[in-house]
């Protein structure tokens, strides 16, 4: 619970369950401060929520895409939203 607290987390796995992967660029914009993003998306890897893909295109991208445990917590979180609100 105390992860899922955290400014900008529940947007940025919600936006990561509404697509594949996204790229960090695209994730900064639905969280809104650089450095926030950067500390949640570390956070959510650590915790094996959220898993890290450097792309082999030109300028090396980096993907963020949702592990089964994040599903699966993303699915707890929608069902305490639909129970209690």
């Amino acid at each position: 619970m105390k992860i899922l607290s955290q400014k900008g987390v529940l947007e940025i796995l919600e936006n990561l369950d509404k697509k594949r992967s996204l790229k960090y660029k695209e994730l900064e914009e639905f969280v809104g401060n650089p450095s926030t993003t950067s500390r949640r998306l570390n956070s959510l890897e650590k915790k094996g929520i959220v898993e890290r893909h450097v792309s082999s295109e030109k300028y090396r991208p980096v993907y963020y895409q949702l592990t089964d445990k994040g599903r699966k917590l993303l699915s707890h979180v929608r069902e305490l939203r639909e129970n209690y609100g």
